[in-house]
């Protein structure tokens, strides 16, 4: 391996950790810092002072290891959810995710149509919009030691269901992408799609209590930790021999891996080391190399489509949620602060955005909106949860949990 590579990798992990924690001592998610670190480091700021940075922008060894960072960050995020809480989500959070989703939708192919945009380039633009940041909320509700309250209960059940219905959503519009988007390639990518999760439910029934034995067995976290990432490949393979996305497939496999670690001690050391190496080293990778492709120039020649799709995707989003809160009796302030923390966008959107763009689904042009658009609804949210949260309380609309309260550092992105 050439001494330059390693130089590059070096940069690429300080900047995105330097920013991380500027933006941190802000309340900001870490993955706003290395989004910022991308730009600044970019072919658009530094780049232009310093030419002898060209060949990091197009370096196959850092786009190898910010794609690794891509699956490995999806397995990260599928072990922050559960197919039980899924089950055991409210009408409420569901009635939010159902609004949540509808309003920014509808809109966004309205701005869409009204763009000139179609096909599958609209429908992702329109579902883009609708997404909400699950790893970012529970990160920002931990960080408040309001996890849970009956406002956290419904906004991380109800982007949970967005998230999970979206993502599925998400994976099928990219299959579509890939040929012909006519309705036998939809039926045949379907068929793929359902028979992929028949898969993984016989999986998840025969097969992993037989992992969880295994696991059981073991001694060492690195041993686990092999068997984890081994579980996560074995599944992007599967996904993209059926036409979907391999990161689904490693979703799907942290969804396996948190149910059938949950409870063994050897599973600790496996998120530490999983945390470890996602969180400080391949995932910061993979955000600061998408700094790398945002081109304002882009932006400025589409502005009046970046502020469209921006309040959209903010105020679609507020809108859609807030709604539901108030008839199903929630005060004006709590509502306010449910909607808020919906709007948020963050990695998953950003991972699927990376995805269309490879597979040459959305343009360029378009893929410097979105990842705009998501880096300034990542800022705003928190802060206007906080502001609302906090509002609510004082106007008494929310008890605030007296015992138990749960909290923790979490990962950097939770």
């Amino acid at each position: 391996m050439e001494l330059t590579i390693l130089l590059y990798i070096l940069v690429i992990i300080a900047f995105a950790k330097g920013f991380g924690e500027v933006v941190s001592r802000f309340n900001q998610p870490a993955i706003v810092g290395e989004l910022i670190a991308g730009i600044v480091l970019g072919p658009f700021v530094l780049g232009l002072a310093i030419p002898e940075l060209d060949s990091m922008y197009s370096d196959p060894f850092v786009s190898n290891i910010a794609d690794l960072g891509m699956l490995f960050l999806m397995l990260y995020v599928g072990l922050e959810f559960s197919p039980k809480m899924i089950k055991e989500s409210s009408w409420m959070g569901g009635a939010v995710a159902a609004w949540g989703i509808i309003v920014p939708l509808l809109l966004g192919l309205a701005v869409g149509v009204l763009s000139n945009l179609g096909g599958v380039e609209l429908a992702f633009v329109a579902v883009a919009m609708s997404v909400t940041a699950l790893p970012v909320t529970i990160r920002v509700l931990k960080d408040l030691e309001v996890l849970r309250t009956r406002t956290s209960t419904t906004i991380v059940s109800a982007a949970l269901i967005t998230d999970v219905s979206l993502l599925f959503a998400l994976g099928v519009i990219l299959g579509v992408g890939k040929g012909q988007a006519t309705w036998d390639t939809i039926a045949i990518l379907s068929i793929s799609f359902a028979s992929f999760f028949v898969i993984a439910l016989l999986f998840g029934k025969f097969v992993v209590p037989y992992i969880y034995r295994l696991l059981k067995w073991m001694r060492t976290g690195e041993a686990a930790f092999a068997v984890a990432i081994g579980l996560a490949i074995a599944f992007a393979v599967l996904a993209e021999r059926v036409g979907l996305p391999g990161v689904i497939g490693a979703f799907i496999a942290g969804l396996f891996l948190r149910e059938t670690g949950k409870g063994l001690r050897v599973w600790t050391h496996v998120q530490d080391i999983l945390a470890g190496v996602t969180l400080g080293f391949l995932a910061p990778v993979f955000f600061v190399r998408i700094g790398f492709s945002l081109d304002f120039d882009f932006v400025l020649d589409y502005l009046p489509l970046f502020f469209a799709i921006t309040l959209v995707a903010v105020l679609g989003k507020l809108a859609g949620s807030y709604a539901p809160a108030r008839w199903a009796g929630l005060g004006h302030n709590e509502s306010m602060a449910i909607g808020s923390m919906m709007m948020g966008k963050g990695a998953m959107e950003l991972v699927f955005a990376q995805l269309a763009l490879e597979e040459n689904i959305i343009e360029p042009y378009l893929f410097s909106i979105l990842v705009l658009m998501a880096f300034v609804s990542t800022i705003l949210a928190p802060v206007l949860f906080r502001h609302f949260y906090n509002k609510a309380v004082n106007a008494r609309e929310i008890d605030t949990p007296s015992d138990g309260v749960e909290s923790g550092n979490g990962g950097e992105y939770f």
